[in-house]
C-alpha cells in the first residue's frame, strides 16, 4: 500500500471518529437538556461540565460559569491546595514543653502543650494516629522519664500558633456546636466531639432524657428541648452552642426506641478540654498535679524552656484520605489555616484563603465566579463554577501528587472502599471506575471527580445542583445517569 493510500485512510479515519464522537457528544447534551427539564431541578440551579483530561476537549458544558455553592466539594480546594503547598509527607507536631525545676522528682513548674494545628491529635480516624488514651499515656511516660512524679504548677495549653478565631463567620446558626462543625484550633484533641446520650422513650412527642456525656464535657451544660420522633426517623437533634460556651440548647428530634441513643457535639474551648483532660489523666495514674488547667492568655517564648517530647500526625497523604473518603470538616479547616501560614504567615481563615486562590492563579486557572468563605465548604456563602472544578482536576492530574488526590476520592460501586458511594452505581459503567468527591446540604448537590471512558481515557467532571426542592437523592440519580453515559464514550 503506497503512502497516499495510507494517508486517504487515515483521513477518512479521523472523519469517521470525529463523526461517531460529535453524535455521541450530541446524544449526551440532548440527555442533559431532557434532564434539564426535570420536575426535580424545577426552580433550581444547575451545571455540567466535563473535559478529556490528555486533551482538554470539551465533551459537555451546561451553564458551566455559573456561580453555585458547592458545600463538601469545595475540600477539592483545600485538599490540592495543601497537597501542593505542604507536600504529601508533611507532618503535623504538638510539643510538650516544662519550665522551672525538678527537684526531688517533684516539677516546680507548668508543662504546656503547645499545639501544631494537627488535626488528627487523639484520634483513632487516621492510620499512624494515636487514640486519645494512648496518646494521654506516652506524655505521661515522657514526663516519668524526665523524672517528673508531681508538679507543683499546672498543665496549660498553648493555642497561639493558628489564628484564635474558631470558626467562620458565615456558618449557620444551626451548624455551629454539633460535630460537624467543629473549632478550628491550633490545640485540637480527639477530633474535637463529644457523644451526647439520651434515653429513649416509645411514644412519639414526649421529651427524652440526657443521660451523659462521653467523654465528661466540665461545666458544659444543655438546656433539653429535644422530643420523641417515629421509629427509624434517625437523628434530628441539634445542638445550639456559641463558639467557647458552655451553654448549649438542644432541639429536634430522636428516634423512639428503647435503648441509649447518641448525637454529637463538639467539644466547647478544645486547647482547655486537652489540658484538663491530661491533668485528670495524670492525677488518676500517680502524677499528682496541684493547679487547674489553663490556657495561655499571650504567646510565650520557648527558648528557655526544656522539651519533654514531640508527637507527629501521620503525613498529609493519610489525612487528606481521610478529609475527602469521609467529608471531615475539621480536617480541612485545619489545613486551610496551615497553608495560610505556610504561604502568607498567618494561620487564618482569610490567610488561607488568600494561599487557594493564588495556587490556582499560578496554575493558570480563572477563579471568576471563586467565592471562599472557609475550607470544608460548610458555608453556603461559598461559591464556585464547574468550570473552575474541572480545570482544578486537570491540572491535578500533572502534579506527582495526583495519585494522593485521586486515591482520596470515593470509588463508586465498590463495597469494599470505606467512602460513601459503595452502592452507587453498581452493574454499570461506573461502578470501580468514577472516583468521587461529592458535596451536600438542604438544597446543595455537587459531584465531581473523575471517570474513564471505554477507551480509557481519563475524564474530569463536575456536576453541581443548588436550591432543589425534591429528595437529594433524585439528584444523586441525575448526576448518576450522566456519568454512567460519560463513561459509555468511545
Amino acid at each position: 500500500m503506497n503512502r497516499k493510500s495510507i494517508t486517504l485512510i487515515t483521513i477518512m479515519f479521523l472523519i469517521f471518529s470525529s463523526s461517531l464522537y460529535s453524535q455521541e457528544k450530541n446524544t449526551l447534551y440532548k440527555k442533559i437538556l431532557s434532564l434539564s427539564q426535570s420536575k426535580y431541578l424545577e426552580h433550581a440551579e444547575w451545571s455540567v461540565y466535563a473535559k478529556y483530561v490528555d486533551s482538554g476537549k470539551e465533551i459537555v458544558s451546561y451553564n458551566e460559569e455559573k456561580s453555585l455553592t458547592p458545600a463538601s466539594g469545595q475540600k477539592v480546594f483545600t485538599s490540592s491546595a495543601a497537597l501542593e503547598i505542604l507536600g504529601k509527607n508533611y507532618r503535623f507536631v504538638t510539643k510538650l514543653f516544662y519550665d522551672g525545676k525538678i527537684i526531688d522528682r517533684t516539677l516546680y513548674g507548668n508543662v504546656y502543650i503547645k499545639g501544631g494545628g494537627d488535626p488528627t491529635l487523639g484520634s483513632s480516624r487516621v492510620k499512624g494516629s494515636l487514640p486519645l488514651d494512648s496518646l494521654i499515656q506516652t506524655w505521661q511516660n515522657a514526663l516519668e522519664q524526665k523524672g517528673i512524679k508531681k508538679i507543683k504548677g499546672a498543665v496549660i495549653a498553648d493555642n497561639f500558633f493558628f489564628s484564635r478565631v474558631p470558626i467562620p463567620g458565615q456558618w449557620y446558626w444551626m451548624d455551629i456546636g454539633n460535630y460537624y462543625a467543629s473549632d478550628a484550633s491550633a490545640l485540637t484533641i480527639d477530633d474535637n466531639l463529644y457523644k451526647l446520650y439520651f434515653k429513649r422513650s416509645d411514644s412519639v412527642g414526649v421529651s427524652v432524657k440526657v443521660l451523659r456525656t462521653d467523654p465528661v464535657i466540665t461545666g458544659l451544660v444543655f438546656e433539653n428541648h429535644i422530643k420523641t420522633g417515629t421509629a427509624n426517623s434517625g437523628d434530628n437533634g441539634y445542638i445550639y452552642r456559641a463558639p467557647r460556651q458552655y451553654h448549649a440548647v438542644l432541639r429536634g428530634t430522636i428516634p423512639a426506641g428503647k435503648s441509649e441513643f447518641f448525637i454529637k457535639g463538639s467539644i466547647p474551648q478544645p486547647p482547655l478540654f486537652a489540658a484538663r483532660y491530661f491533668t485528670e489523666y495524670l492525677n488518676k495514674h500517680g502524677i499528682i498535679v496541684t493547679k487547674h488547667a489553663a490556657v495561655l492568655k499571650k504567646e510565650k517564648e520557648y527558648s528557655g524552656l526544656k522539651l519533654i517530647t514531640q508527637t507527629f500526625s501521620p503525613p498529609l497523604k493519610d489525612i487528606i484520605y481521610i478529609l475527602n473518603k469521609k467529608s471531615f470538616n475539621l480536617y480541612a479547616e485545619q489545613l486551610l489555616r496551615m497553608i495560610g501560614l505556610k504561604k502568607e504567615g498567618e494561620g487564618s481563615i482569610a490567610k488561607g484563603i488568600k494561599a487557594i486562590e493564588d495556587f490556582l492563579k499560578e496554575n493558570g486557572i480563572n477563579i471568576d465566579g471563586l467565592n471562599l468563605y472557609d475550607g470544608s465548604g460548610l458555608s453556603r456563602s461559598n461559591t464556585i463554577t464547574a468550570k473552575i472544578m474541572v480545570s482544578l482536576l486537570i491540572k491535578m492530574t500533572k502534579s506527582k501528587n495526583f495519585n494522593t488526590l485521586y486515591n482520596s476520592f470515593s470509588i463508586a460501586g465498590d463495597t469494599n472502599d470505606v467512602g460513601n458511594f459503595r452502592t452507587f452505581g453498581i452493574g454499570t459503567a461506573i461502578a470501580n471506575n468514577a472516583r468521587i468527591k461529592s458535596g451536600y446540604m438542604s438544597g446543595v448537590r455537587s459531584h465531581s471527580g473523575y471517570l474513564k471512558d471505554k477507551k480509557g481515557r481519563l475524564i474530569a467532571f463536575s456536576m453541581i445542583a443548588n436550591n432543589f426542592t425534591c429528595p437529594y437523592k433524585q439528584i444523586d440519580n441525575i448526576h448518576k445517569q450522566i456519568m454512567i453515559e460519560l463513561a459509555k464514550l468511545n
